[in-house]
């Protein structure tokens, strides 16, 4: 049987109603199926009413002019929020300042409908650096950098800094972090 659609599931529920409101288990079981099953209401065609997806990712990994290798995905629902992930790995030591080539502008609009203009020029995170055996570690099993990242219609900009004072990025190191933002309206 074909999925119905929500003008008639409004009619199935407006015919259903008993006498003083009330309607039977049955109907009420048939309906709830109905609405699961509506193109419509769930967002399972190209004309949904429902949430907006999208969903953008490397499928090779983007190199800089330097060689460091970046694989992302970025996936969210318009006007509400996106999960970005990176996969970055640093081929060239003391070089933090990274520019990958960019030609999707649809990912700088769906970033749009979720950070305000303030936000979506450059986002900042806290990301693991994973070092090679070679990179001083001070003891430790990795180091801590701030990521800043901005995106226009020809770049993916990120610049990396340690959180120590000379840290450097090294031939090798790896960052891998996914990272989820929302940007409520606030007054």
């Amino acid at each position: 049987m074909a999925a119905k659609t929500k003008a008639e599931i409004i009619q199935v529920i407006n015919n259903k109603i008993i006498t003083n409101g009330n309607i039977k288990a049955i109907d009420t079981n048939a309906i709830l199926r109905d609405i699961l099953d509506c193109i419509e209401l769930n967002d399972q065609g190209p004309t949904g009413g429902g949430t907006s997806k999208f969903d953008f990712a490397s499928k090779v990994p983007l190199i800089d002019s330097r060689g460091a290798e970046l694989n992302f995905s970025i996936r969210g629902i318009t006007d509400s929020f996106v999960n970005i992930t990176f996969k970055i790995l640093i081929k060239e030591s003391n070089v933090n300042d990274l520019k990958f080539l960019n030609n999707n502008t649809l990912i700088v609009k769906a970033l749009d409908s979720i950070l305000d203009a303030a936000q979506s020029s450059q986002m900042d995170f806290l990301v693991k650096i994973k070092g090679v055996a070679s990179a001083p570690t001070n003891g430790k099993r990795f180091r801590t950098g701030n990521l800043s990242f901005s995106i226009t219609d020809k770049n993916f900009s990120i610049k990396i800094d340690g959180q120590e004072m000379n840290d450097n990025l090294f031939a090798g190191d790896q960052i891998f972090t996914s990272i989820a933002v929302h940007c409520p309206t606030f007054s």
